[in-house]
């Protein structure tokens, strides 16, 4: 993978992304946690990942925008940004996988346009300890070409997800998936972690459908080799970190043959299955 960046030896620079370019782009925001297994000096250990998954679905028609038709294509972009947390808290690893895809109508459906080759690629976070600081304190993300993501909401679900593995030394995704939550909040409560701080409230963790995980493995895999047994041990999760997906909505002004940069236009919030969505529109395991 090559050695990373030395944090200070380089001049990171605002490198603008692709969707970025359109004149409107509505983007889908949802956050999910799972237990995962993976190598770390040469033994498996199974460890928390959270994953802030994000669609952009850009309108290739600056027109249809406001009339709300489905006629033409869509260039649409998923991104899922995952951080990697052991049972101390400590964040070990981050990285993003880009998806490239297109959507185009149908009789008024938009499905997956099998013409336009899906296309992939992955960023990788600085490493281990310098990472911990940058996420946990400085609430950001720094990749190895100098790319900067700064948290917001995903922040807050690390932290308490820190809070969690720190204090219990249990991952936080099995936290999630208890069923006795009264035994659970006792033992939280012992420990002097108030629920609410680790954002647990009463009730089991809503897990997603079978198909739906193949669809958030698909996100994070850089190849179409996604197999629960072997991706997750013990399998648990994923399950949503909040049910609510964001909905934001961007524009550029176009005036006079100026074109103003991407502003953001207005947010709200739906109980929409983003994994769900991606479904509907055929997108699946090659």
């Amino acid at each position: 993978m090559g050695s990373s960046i030395i944090f200070g030896d380089y001049e990171p620079e605002i490198v603008p992304e692709p969707w970025e370019e359109y004149q409107y782009r509505d983007l889908s925001r949802a956050y999910y946690t799972q237990s995962v297994s993976i190598k770390i000096n040469g033994l498996f250990h199974c460890i928390t990942a959270l994953t802030s998954l994000e669609l952009n679905k850009c309108y290739t028609d600056p027109v249809e925008k406001g009339e709300y038709t489905f006629t033409t294509p869509r260039n649409c972009y998923l991104s899922a940004l995952t951080i990697y947390m052991d049972n101390k808290g400590r964040v070990i690893k981050g990285e993003k996988v880009l998806t490239r895809f297109r959507l185009k109508n149908n009789s008024g459906i938009h499905i997956l346009d099998s013409s336009f080759k899906v296309k992939k690629n992955t960023e990788r976070c600085v490493d281990k300890k310098e990472l911990h600081n940058l996420v946990i304190k400085n609430k950001q993300i720094t990749f190895r070409n100098g790319k900067i993501y700064l948290l917001k909401k995903y922040h807050e679900y690390i932290i308490q997800a820190s809070i969690c593995n720190r204090r219990t030394d249990v991952n936080y995704t099995n936290l999630k998936v208890t069923g006795n939550r009264d035994e659970l909040n006792k033992k939280l409560s012992i420990l002097g972690i108030t629920a609410a701080s680790v954002g647990f409230a009463s009730g089991k963790a809503p897990v997603i459908a079978d198909n739906a995980i193949k669809i958030l493995g698909l996100a994070l895999s850089t190849e179409p080799r996604f197999s629960l047994a072997e991706y997750t041990f013990p399998i648990n999760g994923p399950v949503y970190l909040d049910e609510q997906t964001i909905i934001q909505e961007y524009k550029r002004e176009n005036t006079n043959g100026y074109v103003s940069p991407q502003r953001f236009i207005k947010e709200y919030t739906e109980k929409r299955d983003v994994l769900k969505e991606l479904e509907d529109y055929g997108l699946k395991l090659q």
